[in-house]
């Protein structure tokens, strides 16, 4: 089968997600193109669309609202499924209202200072009931299309499956497949020594895009003593300056206790490099307080990693393979806990189990099985 995914151009969670898959699909023996999109740019998308050859069979749309215009989408899927007669999977990692514009404008009218001016305010009103109206119409009538259009629809967290109700209501269209595992091998002691990191100790690991959601900081302060976290990479546009929110935390740590916490934190801007780091490391902590689903989460048990996680739904199809807590005090004790032997061996072979089980060509596997 020829098999076409339509993502995101830039580097972001649902770009590495995707690549993952066009080599489980490979592995299957499909022929596979990935096509990457500019985020929000219908333009690009329509040019992008267009790449798609006569004997493609499957087009998978990985979509996030961050990437695609409802709109945009809305026609791409449109032209494909009924001009070129191809079979349309949509992929779903996000869908929220607060996710679209028409939604947050909405919203701006609603709380909208009154006007002084009483014949403004009367002609306002009229213009903002017409706006609310249209805005509501426009997003509603897209959400319907966007979930009528594809021939199946696939949701990869428990949020994500409850949201979708936005877009479909058959629910026999919907099909609940978890995220893939990319499978990661390598040695920990050789890449320390080749990432220059200490052999000693016990490494903690926060990794990815630094986002407030992450908690950071409050990680930082149940540190246990003898241990190590590396955050490990890069600042957000989305979520600006926690980065510097972190530094200041550190510059001010030994203030507010006993202990110095700075010589246990190492600020690690390598990107590229993360998947290495988490391999050096030896566990991970997914201290989120919001997550509809976690990429990373799945690369680290991907690196056979233990972790500790949030109580969060986002990540139920990994929880044997970590501890899970759900207040600073449990976020303490399972950071001990974890450095057990009995404790990080049983972890290790768990993880080591979930990652065969949502393998690429698993994973890819039940893609093409939703539209059966």
């Amino acid at each position: 089968m020829n098999v076409v995914l339509v993502g995101s151009a830039g580097r972001c969670g649902i770009r590495e997600h995707s690549q993952i898959l066009v080599e489980g699909f490979r592995e299957l023996g499909h022929r596979t193109l990935y096509i990457g999109v500019k985020r929000h740019d219908n333009h690009d998308l329509a040019r992008c669309v267009r790449q798609v050859k006569r004997d493609d069979e499957v087009v998978i749309f990985e979509y996030e609202p961050g990437i695609f215009w409802l709109g945009g989408l809305v026609r791409a899927m449109a032209w494909l499924r009924f001009w070129r007669r191809k079979r349309i999977l949509l992929s779903v990692h996000e869908i929220a209202p607060e996710k679209y514009p028409e939604f947050r404008q909405i919203q701006w009218h609603l709380a909208r200072s009154v006007s002084r001016r009483g014949l403004s305010e009367i002609v306002n009103l009229l213009l903002s009931t017409g706006d609310v109206a249209l805005r509501f119409l426009m997003l509603r009538a897209a959400l319907l299309l966007m979930g009528w259009l594809p021939h199946a629809v696939l949701v990869h967290s428990p949020k994500a499956a409850e949201n979708i109700h936005l877009a479909v209501a058959d629910d026999d269209k919907v099909h609940y497949v978890p995220l893939v595992i990319k499978q990661l091998e390598g040695d920990r002691e050789a890449l320390r020594e080749q990432l220059e990191l200490p052999q000693d100790v016990f490494a903690f690991i926060i990794p990815g895009f630094l986002f407030r959601r992450k908690r950071i900081i409050e990680v930082i302060e149940q540190l246990p003593v003898g241990v190590e976290l590396w955050v490990v990479g890069t600042p957000s546009e989305y979520d600006p300056g926690y980065l510097e929110e972190i530094k200041t935390h550190l510059a001010h740590a030994d203030k507010r206790h006993p202990s110095d916490k700075r010589g246990q934190v190492r600020l690690i801007q390598d990107y590229e490099r993360m998947e290495q780091h988490l391999l050096a490391a030896d566990a991970v902590v997914l201290y989120y307080a919001d997550a509809f689903q976690s990429a990373i989460a799945g690369l680290a048990v991907g690196a056979g990693k233990p972790c500790v996680f949030s109580d969060l739904p986002a990540f139920s199809d990994l929880r044997g393979t970590g501890l899970v807590v759900r207040t600073p005090q449990e976020l303490r004790q399972a950071l001990v806990e974890i450095q057990k032997p009995a404790c990080y061996d049983q972890l290790v072979e768990a993880a080591r189990a979930v990652r065969e089980q949502l393998s690429p060509d698993q994973v890819s596997r039940r893609y093409l099985e939703s539209l059966d």
